[in-house]
């Protein structure tokens, strides 16, 4: 039984520590913000701007990803071209005929820096 348990417990501990290495962790150390701020800020700009309106469930559809900035991007300021942001994109209702803005983040200063225009 000792060693059922011995085993048991280095496997739980070898999961724990693979499952660590996920590239896509939430964001939460030092000057960058969460997922949730990122959604925020993004959906504040969003709503400024009257783009809402095709989307689903703004809190619960949105998705936060690391991206490299391009010149795919209208950019508010062309110094954040090349780049990391984060994109927030948001799930537009499948009845739409139009398609949310995806929104870039400055990851360090917690602002929107552009938008990747919808579909």
């Amino acid at each position: 039984m000792r060693r059922f348990v011995s085993t048991y417990g280095w496997m739980m501990i070898a999961v724990l520590l693979l499952s660590g290495c996920d590239d896509e962790q939430r964001i939460v150390n030092g000057n960058e913000p969460a997922d949730d701020e990122a959604i925020a800020v993004a959906w504040a700009y969003v709503t400024a701007r009257n783009w809402q309106e095709p989307v689903l469930d703004a809190g619960a559809s949105a998705e936060v990803d690391r991206v490299t900035v391009d010149d795919g991007y209208e950019l508010l300021d062309d110094a954040y071209a090349g780049t990391e942001a984060l994109a927030v994109s948001f799930e537009a209702d499948p009845n739409s005929s139009v398609g949310v803005p995806t929104i870039l983040v400055a990851p360090e200063s917690d602002t929107v820096i552009g938008y990747l225009p919808g579909e």
